[in-house]
């Protein structure tokens, strides 16, 4: 029997490095023939110069597929995947990301996929679009979800968003929760050696985080946070891990509020975990996530973990037992809860040992994979293909 041809689809490169590269290797070692499709150039938050062939052994194939709304790059896009469809033929076609979603849908209905399966960390109609914008969005998801045979989702919040504007049926919404490699993400890692080359004293505490430098993280709140926190406590400095095109807006932002010398902007690192071993609390004021990956993946560090008070974050951060939360833009309140947490060594401790118990229990990769493999094989049953 021929193995099972699956092809990933998404926007770029980093996407498929975080997102499809647990999947990709877990469906090879269980004998499915994988291939990736994303656009290979480097990303303004992602590795610079680096040329990818492969994943985990798993072929890349290189179509540009730009972020915004670019009608001809679009449709060039969406012919490039039909060919590239037509030529490996693959069983399964998954797609992940809005833009993705949308392209890799049209070109693999098109072009004859058997089965067809969209990840949506969160849906593109969010309330901080104006408003005819937004309805858009609902219509093009609407359509794109027709053309699937199943669309995933990381949050009961995102698929209660999806149900609400009546994006699918309830039985093509599904949750598959993200999962994690808790070894790589693990309390074990070294993160002493980074506090020199990051200019960071090895006695302060370290309040971090970790994003894309977008308006959506809420990286102006950490930084007004940590303004009011470096007022009452001279001893703590500040890692931002991430790039993007706000970074030149942030440093701006801090040297006017006097943390030019208190805010470290460490750009895009390869050695996340590491960063994140050296934090003594995370917090990020985010405005909108999907899932909320990297409090988890904070969690998994068993790192206090303070975040916004929106549905996916409350699902990963379980308030009170793994860290706090606050209001989106209230600045005062994460700082109040950030000098709670930052006053209280024990507290910190307690908050990390059960975020790491709860990522265990909840957010494993291979529980994830297991979960994607499944409905793998569930939807070639119901088409009448072997498995």
């Amino acid at each position: 029997m021929p193995p099972i041809r699956v092809l990933h689809v998404c926007t770029t490169l980093l996407t498929a490095c975080t997102f499809i590269a647990p999947v990709a290797r877990f469906l090879s070692a269980r004998g499915y023939e994988v291939a990736i499709t994303c656009s290979t150039d480097s990303a303004a938050d992602g590795p610079e110069g680096q040329s990818v062939h492969t994943i985990h052994g798993c072929p890349v194939y290189s179509v540009p597929i730009a972020r915004t709304i670019r009608p001809f790059q679009d449709l060039l896009a969406t012919w490039r995947l039909y060919r590239l469809i037509r030529r490996h033929r693959p069983t399964i076609v998954h797609t992940q990301t809005s833009k993705a979603g949308v392209i890799g849908r049209v070109a693999a209905r098109l072009a004859g996929a058997p089965v067809i399966v969209h990840t949506a960390h969160a849906f593109p109609f969010h309330p901080y679009l104006p408003l005819p914008i937004r309805r858009l969005y609902v219509v093009i998801e609407r359509w794109a979800a027709a053309l699937a045979d199943l669309v995933l989702v990381d949050t009961h919040s995102v698929r209660a968003d999806g149900l609400r504007e009546r994006v699918a049926d309830p039985d093509k919404l599904v949750v598959v929760p993200m999962g994690l490699d808790l070894t790589k993400f693990s309390p074990a890692q070294e993160g002493g050696r980074l506090r020199h080359e990051l200019g960071i004293d090895r006695v302060a505490l370290v309040v971090g985080t970790v994003a894309r430098l977008v308006p959506d993280k809420g990286l102006d709140c950490f930084l007004q946070m940590a303004a009011r926190i470096r007022a009452t406590r001279a001893d703590v400095r500040f890692l931002v891990v991430g790039d993007g095109p706000l970074r030149d807006h942030l440093e701006r932002l801090a040297a006017e509020f006097g943390l030019a010398h208190t805010v470290v902007f460490a750009g895009h690192r390869s050695d996340v975990p590491e960063c994140m071993n050296l934090m003594d609390l995370f917090v990020l004021p985010t405005r909108r996530e999907g899932f909320g990956v990297v409090f988890a993946e904070a969690m998994a560090m068993g790192k206090a973990v303070i975040g916004s008070r929106i549905g996916p974050v409350a699902e990963v951060v379980e308030e009170g037992v793994t860290g706090y939360l606050a209001p989106p833009d209230q600045p005062e309140e994460f700082a109040q809860l950030a000098l709670e947490l930052l006053a209280d060594e024990s507290k910190r401790r307690a908050f990390g040992e059960a975020g790491r118990l709860r990522v265990e229990k909840y957010f494993g990769e291979a529980r994830m994979c297991e979960a994607i493999e499944s409905h793998y094989r569930r939807l070639l049953a119901m088409k009448g293909i072997a498995a």
